[in-house]
C-alpha cells in the first residue's frame, strides 16, 4: 500500500497539517489549534451530523411501531421487510444516513493520526513543501513545530536543543488522562443517543447495538491509550461538539437516568419526542386496521388505499 501514501498525504494529511499550522498561527498553542480545527471541521459537516442525529431520533420514534410489525410478521421475513420499508418511507427515515457521518469521520481520524505522527519530524524546510499555498510557514528552515499544549501541564514540552524528538501532543499522554476523558465523553454521548424510554425488544441485532453503546467508550480508551495525545484532544473536542448538537436535536436521552437532576432541565427536543412516537404507533395501528377492513370487505375494496392516502396527507400537513 506504499504507492497510495503520496495520494493519501496530498488529499488529506498535508491539508490537515496546513490547517493545523494556520490555526497555530492564530492561537499560538498547538493544543488550542487542534480544538479550533476540530470545531471548524464539525461546523463544515454540521448538516450531515444533524441529519444523522435526527435520523436516529426518527428510529427511536418508530421503535414501538417496529415492534408491532415484528410481532405481527415475525415469521414472514419478506413481508416484514416490505412493511418496514413502507413505514420508513412514510415517516421520512433513511437508514443509510445513519452511517454516512461515521464513514466521513473515519478517514479524518486516520488522517489526524498520520498528521500527528509526521508533525514531530517536520522542520521549516520540509514543512514548506507540504503547506497549502495560502498558509504561511511560521518556522525557520531548521526549526521544528512546537507541539506543546501549555494548558495541559502534565504534557512535557519538547527541549529546544533537540530536533525531531517526539514529545508534546505528538507523544502519548504519560498520565493517560486524555484517553480516559475521551472515553468518558464518548460514554455520555452514547447514553444521550438512547431514547428516554427504551422500548423492549427481542431482536438480537437491536440488543447488540444497545450493548455496543457501552463497549465503544472502552474501545475509545484502548485505542487512544498509546496514540499521540493530540488525537485524544481531537476526539474529546468532536465528541463534546456532538453532545451539544444532541442536546438541541434529540435531547438528554437516557442521561437523566444516571444524573437525575437533568430531569428538571428539559431540552428543546424532549417536548415533541413522546407525541411523535405515539403518532407513529397510532398511524401504524390505523394502517393495520385498514388492512383488516379490506380483507373482510373483499378484494374490490379500496379502503386500504384510502387509509394509506389519508396518512400520507396527515404527514404532509405535519411538515407544513
Amino acid at each position: 500500500m506504499e504507492f497510495l501514501a503520496p495520494y493519501w498525504n496530498f488529499l488529506l494529511v498535508h491539508p490537515l497539517i496546513s490547517l493545523l499550522v494556520l490555526a497555530y498561527d492564530l492561537v499560538h498553542d498547538f493544543g488550542f489549534a487542534i480544538v479550533v480545527l476540530t470545531i471548524a471541521i464539525r461546523l463544515a459537516l454540521y448538516p450531515l451530523f444533524v441529519t444523522q442525529i435526527r435520523n436516529q431520533r426518527a428510529m427511536q420514534e418508530l421503535a414501538p411501531a417496529m415492534n408491532e410489525l415484528k410481532a405481527k410478521f415475525g415469521t414472514d421475513k419478506q413481508r416484514l421487510g416490505q412493511e418496514q420499508m413502507k413505514l420508513y418511507k412514510e415517516r421520512g427515515y433513511n437508514p443509510a444516513m445513519g452511517c454516512l457521518p461515521i464513514l466521513l469521520q473515519m478517514p479524518l481520524l486516520l488522517a489526524m493520526y498520520a498528521a500527528f505522527t509526521q508533525a514531530p519530524h517536520l522542520t521549516g524546510a520540509s514543512l514548506a513543501q507540504d503547506l497549502l499555498p495560502f498558509v504561511p510557514n511560521p518556522l525557520a528552515p531548521d526549526q521544528t513545530l512546537d507541539l506543546t499544549a501549555h494548558w495541559l501541564p502534565w504534557m512535557e514540552a519538547c527541549p529546544a536543543a533537540v530536533v525531531g524528538q517526539i514529545c508534546g501532543l505528538g507523544a502519548p499522554d504519560p498520565w493517560h488522562l486524555l484517553p480516559i476523558l475521551a472515553g468518558a465523553t464518548q460514554l455520555i454521548s452514547s447514553v444521550m443517543f438512547q431514547p428516554t424510554t427504551q422500548p423492549k425488544t427481542v431482536d438480537p441485532q437491536q440488543k447488540m447495538m444497545q450493548s455496543m453503546q457501552y463497549y465503544f467508550p472502552l474501545l475509545t480508551i484502548f485505542i487512544a491509550w498509546s496514540l499521540p495525545a493530540g488525537l485524544a484532544i481531537y476526539w474529546v473536542t468532536t465528541t463534546l461538539f456532538g453532545i451539544v448538537q444532541q442536546y438541541f436535536v434529540s435531547g438528554w436521552g437516557q442521561l437523566p437516568r444516571f444524573l437525575p437532576f437533568l430531569k428538571r432541565i428539559p431540552s428543546p427536543a424532549d417536548r415533541t419526542l413522546a407525541a411523535r412516537q405515539q403518532a407513529a404507533l397510532e398511524e401504524e395501528r390505523r394502517d393495520m386496521a385498514g388492512k383488516v377492513a379490506i380483507t373482510s370487505n373483499g378484494p374490490g375494496s379500496n379502503g386500504a388505499q384510502n387509509t394509506r392516502e389519508a396518512r400520507r396527507q396527515r404527514n404532509r400537513n405535519k411538515k407544513k
